[in-house]
């Protein structure tokens, strides 16, 4: 609980709240060094992307940087693959809820308005307040709709959904709104999809995968007209509030190093001509917070198109581990694993949403791709025949167990 606690509250206690996170998670990885040397074993290829963000100091223009925030990366990664293996899912999804309601309840009682009018709660940006509340409105729609789980953890989660709506609306952020419904109608999709048989179950989702296609293609045809409409309806302009513009800059800031990048976070730098120059342009006099505004061109700005394979190493699987997690299982955590994976990816288009140090959705991103690749092995209808019969004699993995006893594994060979 305080782990998780003090991550969504790290934007309001500041250094603080990081200090009780990493006591925290330092607390979690000492009590039991034996499984924590196991699961680096078991989970070493997630730990991929912070390592090239550390071996990036060596032609980043300032080493010194990339080092800190690299190491601070890997150490948030060790710190969410921990929890995603001490932690049953039920268990993390709970405690989760109650510390994103604590933070709405917050952001309602003290939170702030910003210079502009915009309420941002207890947050620095509206963008990590719209992202915050939209994780309460998935955790909540997550359990609400879980049949199996007891009536007042259904409750709580209708109720969980009533603080996290509106607050999502009044942080202004349209790119979150937007992919919060999507990800939700998704969601529906995959639940609906649990009345009938496995067989047509799969061919109702390839026809909404289809359908999906469909549309995609459609709004590729008509992107000037559907544009239009968002410019009109979300009252910004025809660059999406200079994100078009700030597209071609990182293009032309790729082209000069496409595969290594400028560094790891050696770009958005005092000092650096056209990050300077970019702050004046887009009028932020406080020259921190900003980028720009799609995940693949900030990071292959950043740490290159090698950078950028090794984010999709991690979301790619993430998404379709998850998707078939939900569409077999359908409880509570897989469908909370997906929508958060999913929300990621749509928003990953005009935002950075992931991969930072301290950060509440890059945990849950990390936990929601754990689980997934425990739940392909240790669930019987989603684990392979062969592994299933080969790890019978000496585990009792139940569905009790993923709805909410611990899990050690130290008694289990991955991979």
């Amino acid at each position: 609980m305080i782990v998780l606690s003090a991550l969504v509250f790290v934007s309001y206690f500041g250094r603080n709240g990081v200090v009780i996170f990493l006591l925290a998670g330092l607390a979690l990885l000492l009590r039991r060094t034996d499984q924590t040397r196991v699961e680096l074993r078991a989970y070493w290829w997630l730990y991929l992307l912070p390592l090239w963000c550390i071996i990036s100091l060596l032609w980043s223009a300032h080493p010194n940087l990339s080092l800190w925030h690299g190491t601070q990366l890997a150490i948030t990664f060790l710190i969410a693959v921990t929890l995603a293996n001490r932690l049953s899912p039920l268990t993390f999804l709970r405690i989760l809820f109650g510390s994103l309601v604590l933070a709405g309840v917050a952001s309602v009682l003290i939170g702030t308005v910003r210079d502009d009018g915009i309420w941002i709660g207890i947050f620095e940006s509206k963008n990590y307040y719209a992202f915050t509340m939209v994780a309460l409105v998935l955790c909540s729609f997550a359990l609400a709709a879980d049949r199996a789980q007891p009536f007042l953890w259904r409750a709580a989660g209708v109720l969980g959904a009533l603080l996290g709506l509106p607050q999502s609306w009044m942080a202004e952020s349209a790119g979150a709104v937007l992919a919060a419904i999507f990800v939700l109608a998704a969601a529906l999709v995959m639940l609906g999809t649990h009345v009938l048989p496995p067989k047509r179950r799969m061919l109702a989702i390839m026809l909404f995968c289809g359908a999906a296609l469909a549309l995609l293609l459609a709004g590729l045809y008509f992107r000037d007209a559907i544009l239009a409409l968002v410019v009109e309806v979300t009252g910004k302009d025809a660059s999406l509030t200079g994100r078009t513009d700030l597209w071609l800059i990182a293009l032309d800031e790729i082209a000069r190093a496409p595969l290594l990048g400028t560094g790891y976070r050696a770009f958005w730098v005092e000092g650096n001509p056209l990050a300077e120059q970019i702050w004046i342009d887009f009028y932020i006099p406080s020259k921190s917070g900003f980028n720009f505004h799609n995940l693949y061109l900030s990071n292959a700005v950043d740490i290159g198109l090698i950078g950028v394979a090794l984010h999709l190493v991690l979301l790619v699987p993430a998404l379709v581990l998850a998707t078939r997690w939900v569409l077999l299982a359908g409880e509570a955590p897989a469908l909370f694993c997906f929508m958060a994976v999913a929300f990621v990816l749509i928003l990953s288009l005009v935002e950075v949403p992931v991969f930072f140090e301290f950060n509440a959705l890059t945990v849950m991103v990390l936990a929601a791709l754990v689980y997934s690749l425990r739940a392909a092995r240790e669930i019987p209808q989603l684990a392979p025949p062969a592994r299933i019969q080969m790890a019978e004699p000496s585990h009792n993995t139940t569905s009790a167990h993923w709805r909410g006893q611990a899990h050690s594994v130290s008694t289990r060979r991955i991979f």
